[in-house]
């Protein structure tokens, strides 16, 4: 099962009667904890957080466990190694190219902090806590796109643009695709991030993430990975996200709705989740990324 939900401890109100509220939400800290992933072939529900989403491992458990399967069932053979075919001398590996700071200073100053202030209901009880996540400006006119599960539950949200603290309302969020649309109140002097709506995206295509990773004070986390695999699809307790795309950029709690950019300096996606280890299964640098024409075309219809 995911981790408790991540950020800032937040401070419960007075309790109408004698018997003691429930713990408020606790939003800082440490990466969601492992997911435990279900050993049935359906993929259990992706739990969203106020950070980066952890992604249900019965995706990864699925495939993952028929190829240990695999693995094992082949083992118990008979030892004899099977040969190994020898690259073509045509080929050299050499790492993608990419110049993260040339990236870094292109879509850096359209990357923002958000961070929100949430009440949620426990019982006869309010509870208040705090929420990190990361957005990207994407008009002149100071509109924000995100994740919907880094606002859910918001009643203020204050963005930090460029080391400056602004406010902002929340216009509009799609649960089911988790995506959401804010606006800042004063939009002076920001910088809208280029956006890829027009260039295509290919397995091994070198890639930067920046986001707001644990809500570290000072600048952005910068990550650098690859495009891993195209039209991934994931369960979540509002629906499926299809269509996603598969980076190993690592991507943190905090991240949700930061921006993934290429080697243009250009946004092709909204990180969205991540998957997590768990019951004998091993994931690593599995995030997943909702693609920014897909993200666009959502954020239109809730404008």
């Amino acid at each position: 099962m995911p981790g408790e939900p991540l950020g800032g401890p937040g401070h419960s109100l007075p309790p109408r009667s004698a018997v003691p509220p429930p713990a408020p939400p606790r939003r800082v800290g440490a990466p969601p904890a492992p997911v435990e992933p279900a050993r049935s072939a359906s993929p259990p529900r992706r739990r969203p957080n106020r950070w980066v989403a952890v992604a249900g491992l019965g995706l990864l458990a699925a495939t993952a466990g028929g190829l240990g399967g695999y693995v094992a069932g082949s083992a118990t053979g008979d030892d004899t190694a099977a040969p190994v075919e020898a690259l073509p001398t045509s080929l050299t590996a050499t790492p993608a190219a990419i110049d993260v700071k040339a990236v870094v200073a292109a879509a850096g100053p359209s990357v923002v902090a958000i961070s929100s202030h949430i009440v949620e209901q426990r019982g006869p009880f309010q509870v208040q806590g705090e929420g990190a996540g990361t957005g990207v400006i994407i008009d002149d006119q100071g509109h924000i796109l995100t994740n919907a599960h880094v606002v859910e539950g918001a009643e203020e949200v204050t963005v930090t643009v460029n080391g400056e603290e602004r406010s902002a309302a929340v216009l509009g969020t799609a649960t089911s695709s988790d995506i959401a649309v804010l606006a800042l109140d004063d939009p002076s002097g920001i910088t809208p991030a280029t956006l890829a709506t027009s260039t295509p995206v290919a397995v091994g295509d070198p890639v930067v993430a920046i986001g707001n990773a644990l809500a570290l004070e000072g600048s952005p986390t910068v990550t650098q990975g690859i495009i891993s695999a195209l039209d991934r699809s994931i369960e979540t307790q509002s629906g499926t996200l299809s269509g996603l795309l598969q980076t190993d950029a690592a991507i943190s709690s905090g991240n949700s709705g930061g921006p993934l950019v290429n080697a243009a300096g250009e946004v092709i996606g909204i990180n969205t989740a991540v998957a997590a280890s768990g019951n004998g299964v091993s994931a690593a640098n599995i995030g997943f990324v909702i693609p920014i024409d897909q993200a666009l075309q959502l954020a239109q219809e809730l404008l």
